[in-house]
């Protein structure tokens, strides 16, 4: 499986929202947030990979980024409340659920460089090195849910003479706890054994990465240990292969988007990342006796 030769770069806020198909706009040119409730109907169902210059933080809430998988039969579960750290320069790629709530944030690096923080190396949750994603108790995420609330209050106030400088504050409180959350999840995670902590580890990082990161030597190289480490701890915690678990994820989402979307073959190969449309049509086939156009019009054909 290879990589896609091109991605999309957002520079500009407003120009993601454009593309997304989101009709909400900043008149900030470095800060933005808003509800995920807000981006209904009109975001765009399918976004295949992207970047940004910008920092992005996503609150998701109680089950609202479940998707129901292979006809109703299988659930892919994250935790029930999350945070989600992503750094410029972070490929993300996204299919829109029905139901999702929370809320989004985005911020270019200038919009904190009067504090001067070296923000990838203050927050640890924002280097590329790291696991971007926190789950949340339910106590946690009420407390952040907070600032957010705050935040989108004085981002709307747009007549308060003082409203950037809030907001710079606002930002920083939620970022320093985000922090402290963070920190005491990778405290407790110390408490496992070594083998279910790197598998733990291992199951966040594929389903952030796995547009981009394709073997088992790329995840170890993520989680600072060898391949053959990684490989024996995540058969033993979860009895199944390492490189088969990264090629199962692909291929969950090459099912979510022949059946969820109208996108041929050839544009869900693209979207996965494969370079040959005949790649992905024959590892497909491998893995399910089925070509993606015979597993398409099986599932419609369940659903009649």
């Amino acid at each position: 499986m290879q990589r896609r030769k091109h991605i999309l770069h957002f520079d500009d806020i407003n120009h993601s929202h454009e593309v997304m198909g989101f009709t909400g706009r900043t008149d900030l040119p470095d800060f933005h947030v808003y509800t995920l409730e807000e981006t209904y109907p009109s975001t765009r169902k399918v976004m295949p990979p992207y970047t940004f210059r910008f920092y992005c933080l996503m609150l998701l809430e109680e089950n609202s980024h479940d998707a129901v998988i292979d006809l109703n039969t299988n659930h892919l579960n994250g935790p029930a409340n999350a945070m989600f750290f992503q750094p410029p320069g972070h490929v993300s790629a996204w299919i829109r659920g029905e139901e999702q709530r929370g809320f989004l944030l985005y911020f270019q690096p200038e919009f904190l460089s009067h504090h001067h923080i070296p923000l990838m190396e203050e927050f640890p949750f924002f280097r590329p090195t790291e696991i971007n994603m926190l789950p949340l108790t339910n106590e946690e995420k009420v407390a952040l849910r907070d600032h957010f609330v705050r935040l989108e209050r004085t981002f709307k106030n747009q007549h308060h003479p003082y409203r950037v400088a809030m907001l710079q504050a606002l930002l920083l409180a939620l970022l320093f706890d985000c922090k402290g959350l963070y920190e005491g999840y990778q405290e407790r995670q110390k408490y496992l054994s070594i083998p279910a902590s790197l598998a733990t580890q291992f199951l966040q990082a594929l389903e952030q990465h796995y547009l981009t990161l394709r073997t088992v030597q790329a995840y170890a190289d993520l989680l600072h240990v060898t391949p053959n480490h990684l490989s024996q701890a995540v058969s033993k915690e979860i009895g199944r292969k390492a490189y088969a678990l990264i090629t199962d994820r692909v291929l969950l989402e090459a099912k979510k988007l022949l059946y969820y979307t109208d996108l041929n073959v050839g544009e869900v190969a693209n979207y996965l990342g494969f370079e040959e449309p005949t790649h992905f049509t024959r590892l497909f086939k491998r893995q399910f006796a089925l070509t993606p156009l015979e597993y398409r019009q099986q599932a419609f054909k369940k659903q009649v």
